[in-house]
């Protein structure tokens, strides 16, 4: 039998330059990025598969976490923060609660708390990996339920810290807030009195500008965008929709309802508007009238 040919010199070079270029970056001679120090606090994890109401597309995982400075005086009522992620067509567990590469939501939360700039709050989040539910803008989160969440998040909290029902804040990033009857737009209608609504470069639609300009007077709406990444969405007609109906229903005294427009200069701007909107509002909103307590432990 005739033996193949060896491979020529050329030939073996441009493999060994294609192994290396999709080598990691500390396989060519570069220092491993080492893994981000532990949080200071405690995470807790929990589901609800959504099989008691005949809904198990509904079905999310749940993460909670509470920083140090809480778990000293467990029974002392803090401030809590829902964050709804939005599109999960990889179905991340635990999307921007630890899982995926966007952000972690508990970090940035820590980071304040332990800067001052925040009292002590307790970061809870749903997390879809139901295709169904999390693989459209529109339709993200086709329906979520608030009231619900928090029952079950109370009962894996389990006495590890308790939650102040008067500062209940919601967050939604991206499709989290796109769907009027699901994400955002059912949380704020639910039974349970949100405190605070921050709505951080969603789809801008003039139907969910509506929604959030017909909410409760005495709660907080802030809308947050950027166009670097994200600039065909209907600006216009968003504010014109959210402006008129805030005319006919107006916040309560001490009360915001703020649109902003941000230029984030990291190199993602979409993601890195859920780090720049709860850094500027989170210490605004615990500490504004209408329910703001002082900063501290």
């Amino acid at each position: 039998m005739k033996r193949p040919a060896p491979p020529s010199i050329a030939t073996i070079v441009f493999t060994l330059v294609l192994l290396l270029a999709a080598s990691p970056a500390w396989a060519k001679g570069k220092k491993k990025p080492p893994p981000p120090p532990p949080l200071d606090g405690k995470t807790l994890d929990y589901a609800w598969d959504g099989k008691d109401i005949g809904h198990p597309e509904r079905a999310w995982l749940g993460r909670a976490f509470v920083h140090r400075t809480a778990l000293a005086d467990a029974g002392a009522k803090r401030p809590l923060l829902v964050f709804i992620h939005g599109l999960n067509t990889e179905r991340i567990k635990y999307r921007w609660m630890g899982g995926g590469n966007e952000g972690d939501v508990r970090r940035i939360v820590a980071g304040l708390v332990e800067t001052g700039k925040i009292p002590p709050v307790i970061v809870a989040a749903p997390s879809s990996i139901v295709p169904s539910a999390v693989t459209n803008a529109v339709t993200s989160w086709p329906a979520f339920d608030l009231d619900r969440f928090i029952e079950e998040t109370n009962k894996a909290l389990g006495g590890t810290a308790t939650i102040d029902a008067s500062r209940i804040l919601v967050a939604a990033h991206s499709g989290g807030g796109c769907n009027t009857r699901g994400g955002i737009g059912s949380a704020i209608g639910g039974k349970t009195k949100v405190h605070a609504a921050l709505v951080i470069d969603t789809c801008m639609l003039p139907d969910m500008a509506k929604v959030l300009a017909s909410c409760r007077s005495d709660m907080h709406v802030i809308v947050s965008w950027q166009t670097l990444s994200w600039a065909k969405r209907p600006f216009g007609e968003f504010r014109s929709v959210f402006t008129k109906g805030v005319a006919q229903n107006p916040a309560a005294a001490g009360f915001l309802r703020e649109l902003e427009h941000v230029q984030p200069r990291e190199p993602m701007p979409h993601d890195a508007m859920v780090g720049l909107t709860l850094g500027r509002w989170l210490p605004i909103l615990l500490t504004a009238p209408g329910g703001g307590a002082p900063i501290g432990p």
